[in-house]
């Protein structure tokens, strides 16, 4: 990810070849190469000015290091609170939806407070004192009952061809249970 400038993204230099002779002036935080000292110290002068703005975040006023560093920052801190078995979840129900960001983001979170995700790691409970550690393997469906079957289009739903394949795929997910019928210790 690259800071943003002006509220557009800010391309990187392109790599010198490889190889290549002469001499190479490279910023650190970026890794970026150029040929010159000129060209190096231009993209500095630049990058050090307090105009740039955090993509993550929107932090403005900051250099470009700082908004690079918070940018990289907050993607660990994303891969750390938020598993990948939750990735395609959300990645559906958002995926050509045309609802409010506060309804997306209930959605999702509903989605993931109250149903299993294949992949996920829990801690299965056998006997009164005794948790193992298991990974979800596979949801077995629920059967449809008729209000389910009748079911209209959710609110702000897009109507290409291909989202329709995704609320297809999703409202076969959504009758899945919660009841995990496999699971293999971690």
């Amino acid at each position: 990810m690259a800071p943003l400038l002006g509220r557009k993204p800010f391309p990187l230099a392109k790599p010198l070849p490889a190889g290549e002779p002469g001499e190479r002036f490279i910023i650190p935080h970026t890794q970026e190469a150029f040929r010159t000292r000129e060209e190096y110290e231009a993209r500095l002068e630049r990058y050090s000015e307090r105009i740039w703005t955090c993509k993550s975040t929107g932090s403005s006023q900051l250099t470009h290091k700082e908004a690079w560093e918070e940018e990289q920052e907050v993607a660990e801190l994303l891969k750390e609170e938020f598993p990948i078995w939750y990735e395609k979840l959300v990645l559906e129900i958002v995926h050509h939806n045309t609802v409010s960001l506060e309804k997306l983001v209930d959605a999702a979170w509903l989605e993931i407070m109250t149903k299993f995700a294949v992949g996920e790691e829990c801690d299965f409970e056998v006997g009164k004192e005794k948790m193992l550690p298991v990974k979800v393997v596979k949801i077995h469906p629920l059967e449809k009952t008729d209000e389910e079957a009748s079911e209209k289009k959710s609110d702000g739903a897009c109507d290409s061809p291909s989202n329709l394949k995704i609320q297809q795929a999703l409202k076969k997910e959504e009758k899945s249970s919660a009841k995990v019928c496999a699971a293999e210790k971690s």
